[in-house]
């Protein structure tokens, strides 16, 4: 017979009433069609547990825990935007087979995002160098 999941809220009610059932954990446990043992388990996680229900959450790490939330929303904006902006550039790069025949406008726009997005010189990189010298040419 394969084992019973039960749910959180039966286990809670289930050792509440038979502690306060009149004939006995064992008549109770029958009736309800539970062991005894799993009972006194169930009754045990809830007594050791307990006490967590009347801890409150210190300031601190109530003040900590929403510092981190705002900054997962920070870098989930940012995500969003720079991922926004890859595709807009993708999209615009698929409409030209070759990257040798970009226009300025397009190379200029994804040297910039290179530059603003990232933390390495890109100007040091054979390809953007070559870009950066036709940009020069034509600024």
């Amino acid at each position: 017979m394969p084992k019973q999941k039960y749910t959180s809220a039966f286990k809670v009610r289930t050792v509440i009433e038979g502690l306060r059932a009149p004939d006995g954990v064992a008549a109770y446990c029958r009736r309800v069609g539970i062991s005894d043992v799993l009972f006194y388990q169930w009754q045990k996680q809830l007594l050791t547990n307990a006490d967590a229900v009347f801890e409150k959450v210190p300031k601190s790490a109530e003040k900590k825990i929403n510092r981190l939330e705002e900054e997962l929303k920070r870098k989930d904006q940012i995500i969003a935007v720079v991922t926004e902006k890859a595709l807009e550039l993708k999209k615009k790069t698929y409409q030209i087979k070759c990257y040798r025949h970009l226009s300025i406008e397009v190379k200029l726009e994804l040297y910039e995002m290179l530059q603003r997005y990232t933390n390495y010189d890109w100007s040091k990189a054979g390809i953007y160098r070559k870009w950066e010298i036709s940009l020069h040419h034509y600024i």
